[in-house]
């Protein structure tokens, strides 16, 4: 699966990415995090090498490779059932039943509410049958019960199907929830890797954000607050 071998991206004189050193684990859940402005963007790019780096490399990118953004765009109105079909004409009804998806597979795109709307994309990206899936702050602007369905459905799948997953978030509790991998990448482009048990550490991520934290276990459950 992919690595990073001694990669550095620059913007001016700035370094972005400091000679970090990776490897994404197949068949898992890796959730990246990180302080606004860290450059979890600029490592996506490098992943999906749209951005090339200024020193090491990135191997091992799989043939089929989905990508999920904040924001995705259609050209025209289509409905759920017509973007589904648009990769794969063969419906996955068990995708579109768990998405909560069935009863809206003949309505247009604009006319449903956004936490709709991604859910309709997570199960377009799913329909390609993907080796990796890669996906950008996708729950950024849904709201709690959007975010529950889109984070569950994701982790259920992806142990049922055994596709690997990178995602960025920024709710610290969710990423260490739906996760079996951290990757923490701090302001002066550190990265910082290891299953959730091991990251799930209060001095480092407190470091990394710059805010006193702290971690409360509920019912085997992490969950991050200020103090």
């Amino acid at each position: 699966m992919l690595k990073l071998n001694h990669v550095t991206v620059k913007r001016g004189s700035q370094t972005i990415l400091n000679n970090i050193s990776a490897e994404l684990k197949s068949q898992h859940i890796t959730t990246l995090i990180g302080p606004n402005g860290a450059g979890k963007t600029t490592l996506l790019k490098l992943l999906t090498k749209e951005l090339a780096p200024h020193a090491g490399e990135v191997t091992g990118l799989p043939a089929k490779v989905a990508l999920l953004a904040q924001h995705n765009e259609l050209f025209e109105p289509l409905t759920v059932r017509e973007l589904f079909a648009l990769t794969n004409q063969s419906l996955d009804m068990d995708i579109i039943k768990r998405l909560s998806l069935t009863h809206l597979l003949d309505q247009p795109m604009p006319t449903l509410s956004g936490g709709q709307q991604q859910l309709a994309w997570l199960g377009f990206v799913l329909q390609q049958q993907p080796t990796l899936i890669i996906l950008d702050e996708p729950t950024t602007y849904l709201d709690l019960q959007y975010q529950q369905l889109f984070l569950e459905t994701l982790q259920t799948l992806q142990a049922e199907r055994q596709f690997t997953v990178l995602m960025v978030l920024h709710d610290l509790s969710q990423a260490f929830a739906y996760s079996d991998q951290i990757w923490l990448l701090n302001k002066d482009g550190m990265l910082f890797t290891g299953d959730t048990s091991k990251m799930a550490d209060v001095n480092q991520l407190s470091q990394a954000f710059n805010t006193a934290l702290q971690l409360v276990t509920v019912n085997q459950k992490r969950f991050f607050t200020t103090k």
